[in-house]
């Protein structure tokens, strides 16, 4: 080899590993993806979901598909009460993949949340299906759905005066109304069960000039929950029994009784009757006459929500109230509204349910717009994406190259334009979301709005319109500009070999005839008809080519030296032939193709001498003419083939395949595996060859409830060692790969897993 040639060999494998290094995704503090992935469940798992939100938002920016990360991201917004929407979205994604066997319930409960009870309770059905305990909890969730739909068709126009967010911890010493704080008194040991501990909840109310008190107890049972009771002041000041006020308790909690100054009203929280999540707030009133209370009626949206309502008071004229939510709040706060009482309060019925959540949010001042009266939306254009937050993406260069990372560009100005793309894509979403809202309110619209609401619709589908007009020639924009710039300045594009290589092949069925001698490149090389100036003398050659047993009638393998985006003489291949030339992306570019072989045997066993001089070199199949599956190929041609050992960087490897791993035994032994995906038809061939490259470890095919044929790698002991096969697996192509964990055979959640390693 001469100089020449040994420079742009090292040249080649120098932009191979620039390449490589460049398409590196990095993350915050120049951590890894798995430093980071075990950092948020360390957080997750210590219930720190602030803290794990955020670092689990960071990789769903470089993996917007990945069903584990969405998962755990979802639940952090649940559970702190966040972006519910963005919620429902994430963990959508790991539904469809059935990455936790917990996912319909956070579904369930996300959907709950927007108010969406459909939907909830169709999810929370899908949980109880699966749930092999019978659980009362999600049977009442249920029923709190089934509740929320008839109370929410309408709401009340609430007055707020004031909005202070506190912590829970005694949070109603921050009620600001008249005459509040003298009514209220702590526990007794008189009227204080034994079960009922110390807390927020042991609060009294007194009533009726302090001849009753009202308080919340677990009683003498702490199973049956706390109910309501009153107790009569004796004559020498002490209190007198309790009584059990049955009529307004349930079966589940009931909290903070609060007698209004009329000393007829109560006022009660509670988790039963009709409640439509959490606490919601009744009042009840007292008959002194027939000694009786009427039902519990609920105060109605939006006093009460979907999260925890608690403890409404009243001031001694009934002019103002206080009461404390958790609708707008994560754990430990409260949020206290202060709110001026009205005897008629307006009630509006809900057009349109999408808007339930924002009405729910109740804000000092706020004036409530009424659904048919539509003021114009402003259009404003949202930069989103940028080089450090772009997600993951499939951009089609050519018929060769498709680019997944914005590093992978070469030209800046393509990359721009790229990105522009997707910010108006983006934006046009935006826009179509808006949209179908408009129109949605415009079948409801009264004549005087109807007109206006119209014109802003075709305002907005004209801009939709616009923007995805303009993000469509973007995108071809880009890919122009970055083909042209490979045009001028790369030499070459040089492709990575194919994995395809660990097909099981029979090498008792390769005869003399299909492998060249080392050293004899040509030999075996079945010639092709060539044009003369692709034609090379017979002087020039090693020895004559000679025709092979042809095994798959139409397949041939050539090995693919590279692809260019000029034309290339026949002195660039010095020393290789016959070349062949292929022009591929309508003239754009050009694919060297060497030899003919009948056989992959006889072509992988010119692939280390092609190699010296193209380092990149790589064997391809094609039938008819035609580029073709080489795994398929392979099976046609060379039944039973085994591949011999390669050397790879000086170290000799054996093909012979590593024994699997012992399985888990159904015994109970945790393990944690990686489970690549879950298919309706079978395992498909592309993925079965990528994980040939993983046959060291387990691999499992099994069936799940819906036929579905489930496929997952490796069984670990432990999380970090199975998360690093995650992650080789994500970068073999396989990028849906997560997490799961098994007790034995039964499917567990990774938390409940490594409780039971802590144990």
């Amino acid at each position: 080899m001469n100089n020449a040639m040994r420079l742009r060999s090292i040249l080649l494998l120098i932009t191979l590993l620039i390449s490589q290094l460049l398409t590196a995704q990095s993350f915050s503090g120049g951590k890894t993806e798995q430093q980071i992935e075990e950092e948020a469940f360390d957080f997750f798992d210590a219930e720190i979901y602030q803290k794990a939100i955020s670092l689990y938002q960071e990789l769903i920016n470089v993996y917007p598909q990945d069903p584990e990360y969405n998962y755990y991201l979802g639940v952090c917004q649940v559970e702190l009460n966040v972006q519910i929407p963005q919620a429902i979205k994430h963990l959508k994604i790991a539904f469809t993949k059935d990455v936790n066997s917990s996912v319909p319930y956070y579904l369930g409960r996300a959907f709950h949340m927007d108010y969406q009870f459909n939907s909830a309770i169709r999810y929370y059905k899908k949980f109880k299906e699966n749930y092999k305990k019978k659980s009362l909890g999600i049977e009442r969730l249920i029923e709190m759905c089934k509740n929320g739909l008839p109370l929410v068709n309408s709401y009340y126009v609430i007055d707020l005066k004031e909005k202070k967010t506190v912590y829970s911890n005694q949070f109603f010493r921050n009620y600001k109304i008249e005459g509040f704080q003298d009514r209220l008194s702590k526990k007794t040991k008189f009227i204080k069960s034994r079960h009922d501990g110390n807390g927020d909840k042991d609060v009294v109310c007194l009533a009726n000039k302090d001849q009753y008190v009202y308080f919340s107890s677990y009683g003498k049972n702490k199973k049956n929950g706390r109910d309501l009771y009153r107790a009569k002041r004796l004559q020498n000041g002490a209190w007198g029994e309790w009584e059990n006020l049955s009529h307004l308790n349930s079966r589940f909690d009931e909290i903070y009784p609060f007698m209004a100054a009329d000393n007829r009203t109560l006022y009660f929280c509670s988790q039963g009757h009709s409640s439509m999540g959490g606490f919601d707030i009744f009042k009840s009133v007292y008959n002194e006459i027939t000694d009786t209370w009427t039902e519990p009626e609920n105060l109605g949206f939006p006093f009460n929500s979907v999260a925890n309502d608690l403890f409404f008071a009243t001031d001694l004229n009934d002019e103002y109230a206080c009461f404390a939510s958790s609708r707008e709040n994560g754990k430990n706060e409260l949020t206290i509204y202060k709110i001026k009482l009205s005897d008629k309060p307006e009630q509006k019925v809900v057009i349109n349910p999408e808007q339930l959540a924002q009405i729910a949010v109740l804000e000092v001042g706020k004036q409530l717009v009424e659904e048919n009266k539509i003021e114009a939306y402003d259009i404003k254009y949202t930069t989103k994406y940028n080089n450090s937050n772009f997600p993951y993406f499939s951009l089609r260069i050519n018929d060769d190259l498709v680019y997944h990372a914005l590093t992978e560009f070469k030209s800046s100005e393509a990359r721009d334009i790229f990105i522009e793309s997707k910010n108006d894509m983006f934006n046009s979403d935006s826009l179509n979301d808006v949209t179908e809202k408009f129109r949605k309110n415009l079948s409801g619209s009264k004549p005087d709005s109807a007109s206006a609401l119209s014109e802003q619709i075709s305002l907005l589908e004209q801009r939709l319109f616009d923007l995805k007009k303009q993000a469509e020639d973007k995108v071809i924009r880009a890919r122009t500009a970055e083909s042209d710039y490979l045009d001028e300045h790369i030499i070459g594009i040089i492709e990575t070999d194919v994995v395809a290589l660990e097909e099981t092949v029979n090498e008792k069925n390769v005869t003399p005839k299909d492998i060249a001698p080392k050293g004899v490149i040509s030999k075996d090389i079945i010639p092709e008809s060539v044009t003369p100036k692709d034609v090379i003398s017979k002087e020039e050659s090693p020895l004559p080519a000679k025709k092979a047993t042809v095994v798959g009638a139409g397949y041939f393998y050539h090995i693919q030296i590279g692809v260019f985006s000029g034309k290339r003489d026949q002195k660039t291949f010095l020393g290789l032939q016959p070349v062949k030339e292929d022009v591929v992306n309508n003239g754009k570019l050009y694919r060297y193709l060497f030899g003919k072989y009948s056989t992959f045997a006889s072509a992988k066993q010119a692939i280390p001498e092609v190699k010296q001089l193209f380092p990149n070199a790589f064997v391809v199949a094609y039938k008819d003419g035609k580029r073709t599956n080489l795994g398929m190929a392979i099976k046609i041609t060379d039944k039973g083939y085994k591949p011999v050992p390669v050397e790879r960087s000086g170290k000799v490897v054996s093909s012979a395949k590593p024994k699997r791993k012992a399985e888990v035994k159904e015994t109970g032994k945790l393990a944690f595996k990686v489970q690549v995906g879950a298919y309706s038809e079978g395992i498909p061939q592309d993925v079965k060859n990528k994980l040939r490259a993983f046959d060291k470890y387990p691999i499992e095919y099994t069936t799940d409830s819906r036929g579905y044929t489930i496929c997952t790698v490796g069984s670990f002991d432990s999380y970090s060692k199975v998360s690093k096969l995650k992650m080789e697996l994500r970068e073999a192509g396989l990028r849906d790969a997560f997490t799961v964990a098994y007790s034995g055979s039964d499917k567990v959640t990774i938390q409940q897993a490594l409780e039971i390693l802590r144990q």
